[in-house]
């Protein structure tokens, strides 16, 4: 059984602000969003329930298939950490 991949297209309005937002006040230079940009090329598969991806600067945040926020380093994250 495959898992459904992390979307990231045709998010819902109030995520697609908020991500933003989140981007914005934790500071997260381009060069960073390069690196989210590749890994999201990469179609990453979304588990079930409360997931993170540590880019080290940052943590990209989601449950199922949508990304939820974006945590600057050393907040604390939860769920289940993907590659």
């Amino acid at each position: 059984m495959r898992l459904p991949k992390i979307r990231f297209r045709r998010l819902p309005r109030g995520v697609w602000q908020h991500l933003l937002e989140r981007v914005k006040e934790r500071q997260i230079s381009l060069r960073e969003l390069e690196l989210l940009q590749s890994w999201v090329r990469s179609e990453p598969e979304a588990p079930d329930g409360d997931w993170y991806k540590d880019f080290g600067s940052f943590i990209l945040c989601g449950t199922g298939d949508l990304p939820k926020t974006v945590l600057a380093r050393g907040m604390k994250a939860h769920g289940e950490p993907i590659e």
